[in-house]
């Protein structure tokens, strides 16, 4: 068995016995693999093939392995802190393959989920806020954004696929997923899909409907299938232009994330705003979204937030419906 299989295999095992909703994407299964065999390789000097050689697992304690961790080479400098915790929570991957029924009972398992829950939590929070600040200072405004794609999207020129991209994001602030939308022709067919496991990402086009359906993303293994029926009338229109170009079962628009979030950066850094990158629009569209909201209500967000004990940031993300 090689690493990417074992990993694949331990995820199963928890889906079988429901302690997930679901077994891993690859892009999860490929994050832990690279990682592990980055840090072993840090630390035995050449890559592993298979989990039984990753012998430090056995006789490294957690600040150990963390410290190893904190110096790996990032792209500038040492890799972050929130890269560090994707990082550990591979190492106790590591630890569910090579002892799947008792490895919540190892001591190095306990010693990183506490790391996980304590410094490096806190030190996660602190970063955020920091950068929250920064990025309020700096950001573009909400009318900026909005009037100069709305010129774009509205006009009789331009690319119909930076159209749709940019009606997408304005209008769901998603990561990067709808570079791997792959179009499916009718919903009895995406009905009969849905009867097994969906790993990837696709968009479900009828006469009148228009769904997005993505199980390929950050939090899937926690979440599972997430669905968002396309209301849009602009979008949905756009779409529907799509995929009469589209062949059924094929990639919407045929690029990577990486390329999806150049032209996303390119389009504003064109029409002279600077360094709009999918991550920023999104937090431009939720502030706006938010601060938006009569006084009342966000007074009472705040309030069930404190009353629950958790941020307002958790109670946007997991409470608001």
């Amino acid at each position: 068995m090689s690493i990417e299989n074992d990993i694949i295999e331990m995820y199963e095992k928890r889906f079988e016995r429901r302690e997930i909703p679901k077994p891993a994407s690859k892009s999860t299964v490929y994050q832990h693999q690279n990682n592990l065999i980055k840090l072993h390789t840090e630390i035995s000097m050449s890559p592993p093939k298979l989990f039984g050689q990753m012998n430090w697992l056995e006789t490294k304690s957690a600040t150990e392995i963390h410290d190893i961790i904190k110096v790996l080479p990032g792209r500038k400098g040492p890799i972050g802190v929130a890269t560090q915790r994707q990082y550990l929570t591979s190492v106790l991957v590591a630890l569910r393959v090579i002892d799947f029924a008792g490895a919540q009972d190892r001591q190095l398992f306990k010693d990183i989920s506490d790391l996980l829950n304590g410094s490096v939590k806190a030190e996660i929070d602190t970063y955020r806020e920091k950068l929250k600040i920064e990025t309020a200072e700096t950001m573009p405004s909400y009318d900026s954004v909005m009037a100069l794609t709305e010129k774009y999207i509205g006009g009789s020129q331009g690319d119909l696929d930076t159209k749709i991209i940019l009606r997408i994001y304005t209008t769901y602030p998603i990561r990067l997923e709808a570079a791997d939308l792959i179009y499916i022709d009718s919903f009895a067919k995406y009905t009969k899909m849905k009867k097994g496991i969906l790993t990837q990402n696709y968009i479900v086009a009828g006469k009148k409907k228009i769904l997005f359906s993505f199980s390929d993303y950050k939090t899937a293994d926690r979440y599972g299938t997430a669905e968002i029926v396309v209301k849009d009338k602009m979008l949905k229109r756009l779409l529907h232009e799509k995929v009469l170009l589209t062949t059924p079962d094929t990639s919407l628009f045929g690029i990577t994330r990486k390329a999806l979030s150049k032209r996303i950066t390119d389009f504003f850094d064109r029409n002279e705003i600077p360094g709009v990158s999918p991550t920023l629009l999104a937090k431009i569209i939720e502030t706006n979204a938010f601060h938006s909201m009569p006084e009342d209500m966000r007074n009472k967000m705040k309030n069930m937030a404190e009353f629950r004990k958790h941020s307002l940031d958790t109670q946007m993300k997991f409470y608001v419906h």
